[in-house]
C-alpha cells in the first residue's frame, strides 16, 4: 500500500507538477508509531528473510524517536492548530446560538454563573451577603467550574475590591479564584480523594489537590479515617491491599491520593453474616456474554435461596458491575427467579414496544404510503401475514389509510379501516392525546408489563410518553414532534424509570460508577471479565498555580473499536502516556469505591483459577489468602403457573372493569370559587362550574384585572410596613410582572398612581383600624370542604358546637395554645378526626352529616384580602379597584356584598371565631361599606 502510494505521488509530480504531501505524510504515519515495534505475521509472505529484513528497516526507520516520526508529528501539530481553531469557533458559536434562543444546558449555567461572579463585584458582594455559610459534600466530584463558585461565593467579596484600588484598577476587573481566601468559617468542605473516579467529567484529582492545598494556607485540614459503615472485614481487606506504590502511596502524587487507614465502627450488635467471599464462575465458552450469563444465573440462584432461608431480603443486595454490559443477562435471572430488581444503566429499554408504536406514527404521519402501511400491518399491533397481504393485494385492495376501500382480503380491510378511524382522530387531537389514547386502546402498558422486564419495561414506556407529553407542552403537537421525543426519551438514562420508583425491596443493579454514595449490605463485585483499555483521546493537565491546560487528539474512526489520527498537538506520546497514569490511577480508586460500599458482606466473582481475566484480579492476591470460598450453583428457576382463560371469563372480566370505571366516573367532590358563587347572583351551584372562574368578576371592572391584581399585592407588601424604596420596588415589579403599560425607558406609567393610592389606603381610617388590632393577616387563601350540591339551595350556616360560644375549629390557625386545644391546635371536639367540620345546614334544615354516600361536595376556595381581630370578633375586607362610574357598578355592589359574606362564612367555619364586621374597600373611590 505505501510502495503504491509513494509511487503515484512520484508519477503525479513527474508529469504535473502538482505537489501536495498529505498522502505522503498519511503513508508514512501508518509506519510511524510509538514501541513496540511492527511484527509481522510471516504465513502472509512469501520470503520469511526478506520480510525480517524488510520490518527491521521500517522500524529502524519509523518506530520511536526518528526524524521520520518527528516530521510526522510535525505535520499532525500544523493540523491541530488548524482543528483547534475551528473547533473553537464552532463551539462559540453554538454557544451565542443557545443563548440567543434561550436554551441553556446545565454546562452553560454554570459557565454563565462563574462569570457572573467573576466579573462583577457587585454581585460577588450581594450573593457572598445572602449565603454566609457554604456546606460542600462529595468535594473531590466537582468540576472546575463548581469549585471556582465555591471559591468566589463564599470569599471576602470586598477584599478583592481593596487590592485592585491600591493598585489603581477597576474594582470589577475579573477576580480570580484561585487565590480568593473565603471568610472564617464561610466554607466547610467534605471529600475523599480515594473515591475521585469522575476524571471523565473534569472532576480530576489534580482540583481536588490543589484546592486542599489551597485550605493548608487559610483554613486547616482535618483526616477523617472512621468508617461507621463497614464491618472489621471490609477494613482488613481495604488495610492490607490497598497501602502501596501500586495502590494509594503514603504521599500523595499527582495522580493518586495517598493512603489512609480505614478504621471500621459498625453499629453495635449481631448481623446474620460478615465477611469477605468469593466464588468462581464457569462459563461454557469464554466470551463476555457467556461469563455473564453463568454468572447471573449463580447470583440470582445464591439470592433466591437466602431469601427463602429468611437471612436476607432482597433490598439487601446491591450487585456492581464494572462495565454497563450485559446488566440485562443479570435482571433477567433476577427477575426469572422471582426477584424484584432495580436496575440503572443496563439499556434495558422497551425496544420492541417503541419501534412498533414509532411505525404505527410513521404510518399516521404519511398514510398513503404503502412501505410505511404494510410495516405497520404486519407489526406487533395486527400481525397480518404476507400472504394474506398478497391475497389482498390480488383481489384488488389497496394499502391507502387515507382511503381503505372495500376490496381485499376481509381481515386486512378490517385493519386499514382501523387504521383510518387512528389516522382521523391523528389530524383532530394533539399528539400527545393521541399517543396517549392509541397506547390504551392498544393495551401497550399492560402488554409491556406482562413481558419479560416487564416492571423495567413499563417503566420505560411511561417515561417515553411522558417525553411526548412535554414536547407537546413545549409547543409541539404535531405527530412528528411526537415521535422524535418518543425516539430521543430512550436514548437517556433516565429513560430505565422504574414503573414503581423508590421500591425498597428490590435487588439494585448497577455499574460502579452509578453506585457513588450507595451502599449496601451485601455487595456482589459481579461478571469478573476484561475491561478492554482504549488509548487516551485527551489529556488535562493543571499547574502548581491551578492553571489547566487541556490537549486531545482528533481522530476519526476506522471501526472495529479501531481510529486514525488526523491531528494532534506535538508532544502528544508524552501527553497520551501521562494519561495513561492517571486512568490507572484512577482504576485503582473505582476499586477501592467497590470494595467500600459493603456494609457487612462483600461477595466477589473470579475465573476459575482465581486470577486473571478479571476487572477485580487486582484483589485476587489478598482474596488468596484471606477471603472465605463459596460455591454457588446455578439452578434453574421455578416455572411460573400459566393463567388460563376462556374467552367468556375475559369478556366478563373487562365487563366488569368498565363497570367499575363507570361508577367511578361522577366525581365526588369540586372546586369553586366565592367569587365565581358570587357572581351567579344566588348560592346555587352548577355543577358545570369552573375552577377557572377565579376571581372574574374583576375582569370584568373598569381597569381590568391585571390592574386589580398589581393594587392587591401592592397593598400586601404595604401590609408588612416597609421602607419607601423598597414599597416602591415591590410596585415597580407588580405592574411589570402583571404586563401594565411602560415608558419609553421600560418604567411603569401608572408607578405614581399606584403609590399613591396605596398610601390613600394606609391613611385610611379602616388600615388605622388594622394596624392597631391584636391581629392583622392580608391575602390568605382558604379552601373549605363539605358543601353539598345535592339539593338545589344548600346554604352553609354555622352551627356552634355547644350551646353558647364559638363553633367548633377546623384549624386553629391563629390563636396561640390555650386550654382549649390540644397539641395539635385543634378542639377537643376534633381529637377524633371526624368532627373537625363545623355541620352544615341546608334550606330544608337537614345537615350534611345526614347525607348518603355519593353526594357531590363542593370545595370552596377563595382569597381573603384583609382580615383583623378586634374586641367582639373579626374584621373581614376585600378591596376593590371599580372607579364607580360604569352603568353596571350598582349590579356589581350585591355581588360583592355577597362575596364578603361568602369570606366571612368560610372564616368562621374554619376558625371557629366569629366575624363582626363586613368590610367593602373601594379603593379609587376612597370610601368603605360595612355591614
Amino acid at each position: 500500500s505505501l510502495q503504491k502510494k509513494l509511487r503515484r505521488l512520484h508519477f503525479e509530480r513527474e508529469i504535473t507538477g502538482w505537489k501536495e504531501p498529505a498522502d505522503l505524510f498519511e503513508a508514512l504515519a501508518v509506519l510511524c508509531k510509538s514501541p513496540p515495534p511492527h511484527d509481522p505475521i510471516f504465513n502472509r509472505w512469501r520470503e520469511k528473510e526478506l520480510t525480517r529484513s524488510l520490518a527491521e528497516d521500517v522500524n529502524a526507520f519509523a518506530v520511536g524517536d526518528t526524524p521520520a516520526r518527528r516530521l510526522v508529528d510535525q505535520w499532525y501539530a500544523h493540523r491541530y492548530a488548524l482543528a483547534i481553531r475551528l473547533c473553537e469557533s464552532a463551539a462559540d458559536a453554538f454557544a451565542d446560538h443557545r443563548l440567543r434562543i434561550g436554551k441553556l444546558d446545565f454546562q452553560d449555567l454554570l459557565v454563565l454563573a462563574a462569570r457572573l461572579l467573576r466579573e462583577n463585584s457587585r454581585v460577588r458582594t450581594q450573593l457572598g451577603g445572602r449565603y454566609r455559610r457554604l456546606l460542600v459534600d462529595e468535594f473531590q466530584d466537582t468540576d472546575p467550574l463548581q469549585a471556582e463558585i465555591m471559591m468566589l461565593l463564599s470569599a471576602d467579596p470586598d477584599a478583592g475590591s481593596e487590592e485592585s484600588a491600591e493598585e489603581g484598577r477597576d474594582s470589577d476587573e475579573a477576580a480570580d479564584w484561585r487565590v480568593q481566601c473565603p471568610r472564617p468559617g464561610a466554607l466547610f468542605v467534605v471529600g475523599d480523594p480515594k473515591q475521585s473516579i469522575y476524571r471523565f467529567r473534569r472532576a480530576d484529582i489534580q482540583l481536588y489537590g490543589f484546592v486542599r492545598d489551597r485550605f493548608e494556607d487559610f483554613g486547616e485540614v482535618l483526616t477523617l479515617s472512621t468508617n461507621f459503615r463497614s464491618r472489621p472485614p471490609i477494613g482488613d481487606l481495604v488495610n492490607g491491599l490497598f497501602p502501596g506504590d501500586d495502590f494509594f502511596p503514603a504521599k500523595a502524587t499527582e495522580v493518586q491520593a495517598a493512603f489512609e487507614r480505614l478504621d471500621t465502627r459498625p453499629p453495635e450488635g449481631p448481623v446474620p453474616c460478615e465477611g469477605v467471599f468469593t466464588y468462581a464462575i464457569d462459563p461454557e465458552q469464554g466470551n463476555k456474554v457467556s461469563a455473564a450469563t453463568d454468572d447471573a444465573r449463580r447470583i440470582a440462584s445464591w439470592i433466591r435461596d437466602r431469601v427463602e432461608a429468611g437471612e436476607r431480603r432482597p433490598a439487601d443486595f446491591l450487585i456492581l458491575t464494572r462495565q454497563r454490559g450485559n446488566l440485562d443477562a443479570y435482571a433477567r435471572e433476577l427477575e426469572a427467579r422471582d426477584l424484584p430488581v432495580q436496575v440503572t444503566g443496563a439499556g434495558v429499554g422497551v425496544e420492541a414496544e417503541i419501534h412498533e408504536l414509532a411505525v404505527l406514527l410513521e404510518c399516521m404521519i404519511d398514510p398513503t404510503n404503502s412501505v410505511k402501511v404494510v410495516a405497520a400491518l404486519v407489526g406487533l399491533f395486527f400481525g397480518i401475514d404476507y400472504e394474506k397481504l398478497v391475497t389482498h393485494r390480488l383481489a384488488d385492495g389497496v394499502f391507502d389509510v387515507m382511503r381503505p376501500g372495500e376490496k381485499g382480503y376481509p381481515e386486512v380491510v378490517e385493519a386499514l379501516k382501523t387504521l383510518h378511524a387512528w389516522w382521523r382522530a391523528s389530524v383532530s387531537d394533539p399528539a400527545d392525546v393521541f399517543v396517549g389514547r392509541l397506547v390504551s386502546e392498544l393495551g401497550l402498558l399492560p402488554f409491556a408489563a406482562a413481558g419479560e422486564l416487564g416492571s423495567l419495561r413499563a417503566g420505560a414506556l411511561l417515561y417515553a410518553l411522558d417525553a411526548v407529553r412535554a414536547a407537546a407542552f413545549a409547543g409541539d403537537t404535531s405527530l412528528p414532534g411526537a415521535l422524535s421525543a418518543l425516539l430521543a426519551a430512550l436514548e437517556l438514562k433516565e429513560a430505565e424509570a422504574p414503573l414503581e420508583p423508590g421500591r425498597l425491596d428490590a435487588v439494585r443493579l448497577m455499574n460502579l460508577h452509578q453506585a457513588k454514595g450507595l451502599e449496601g449490605t451485601v455487595v456482589i463485585l459481579a461478571n469478573p471479565t476484561e475491561r478492554r483499555i482504549f488509548r487516551p483521546d485527551e489529556h488535562m493537565a493543571r499547574s502548581v498555580e491551578g492553571v489547566a491546560e487541556g490537549f486531545l487528539r482528533v481522530s476519526e474512526s476506522g471501526g472495529a473499536f479501531r481510529s486514525r489520527d488526523l491531528a494532534r498537538p506535538l508532544g502528544w506520546s508524552g501527553f497520551e502516556a501521562a494519561e495513561a497514569a492517571f486512568e490507572r490511577a484512577e482504576e485503582v480508586r473505582l476499586l477501592y469505591v467497590a470494595v467500600t460500599r459493603a456494609r457487612e458482606e462483600l461477595v466477589i466473582a473470579q475465573w476459575p483459577d482465581g486470577k486473571g481475566k478479571s476487572v477485580w484480579a487486582a484483589l485476587d492476591p489478598w482474596l488468596l489468602d484471606n477471603a472465605v470460598r463459596l460455591e454457588l450453583t446455578p439452578k434453574p428457576p421455578t416455572e411460573r403457573e400459566e393463567v388460563r382463560l376462556d374467552p367468556t371469563a375475559v369478556e366478563e372480566a373487562v365487563s366488569a372493569a368498565t363497570q367499575r370505571l363507570e361508577s367511578r366516573r361522577t366525581p365526588t367532590h369540586e372546586h369553586t370559587t366565592v367569587t365565581h358563587l358570587a357572581k351567579s347572583g344566588d348560592t346555587a351551584i352548577s355543577k358545570g362550574g369552573s375552577p377557572e372562574s377565579r376571581d372574574a368578576a374583576r375582569s370584568c371592572e373598569y381597569r381590568g384585572f391585571t390592574w386589580g391584581s398589581a393594587v392587591h399585592g401592592a397593598l400586601a407588601v404595604a401590609a408588612t410596613a416597609p421602607g419607601d424604596p423598597a414599597l416602591r420596588a415591590a410596585c415597580r415589579d407588580l405592574l411589570v410582572e402583571h404586563q401594565r403599560p411602560l415608558d419609553d425607558h421600560g418604567e411603569p406609567i401608572e408607578l405614581k398612581e399606584l403609590l399613591g393610592l396605596v398610601q390613600a389606603v394606609r391613611a385610611s381610617k379602616l388600615w388605622a383600624r388594622a394596624e392597631s388590632a391584636d391581629r392583622k393577616l392580608v391575602e390568605v387563601a382558604f379552601a373549605v370542604p363539605g358543601i353539598s350540591v345535592d339539593r338545589p339551595d344548600p346554604v352553609m350556616r354555622h352551627v356552634p358546637a355547644t350551646g353558647g360560644g364559638g363553633g367548633r375549629r377546623q384549624l386553629d390557625m391563629f390563636a396561640t395554645p390555650t386550654e382549649s386545644t390540644n397539641k395539635q391546635g385543634l378542639s377537643p371536639e376534633g381529637e377524633d378526626g371526624a368532627e373537625l367540620l363545623t355541620e352544615e345546614v341546608r334550606a330544608d334544615g337537614s345537615t350534611a352529616e345526614g347525607a348518603a354516600e355519593g353526594d357531590h361536595v363542593v370545595v370552596l376556595e377563595g382569597v381573603v384580602d384583609l382580615a383583623f381581630r378586634e374586641r367582639g370578633g373579626w374584621v373581614i375586607a376585600d378591596y376593590k379597584t371599580d372607579v364607580g362610574t360604569d352603568p353596571d357598578f350598582a349590579s356589581r355592589t350585591e355581588s360583592y356584598r355577597r362575596q364578603v359574606d361568602l369570606y366571612a362564612e368560610a372564616w368562621t367555619r374554619l376558625t371557629g371565631e366569629p366575624v363582626k364586621e363586613r368590610v367593602l374597600f373601594y379603593t379609587l373611590q376612597g370610601r368603605t361599606d360595612s355591614w
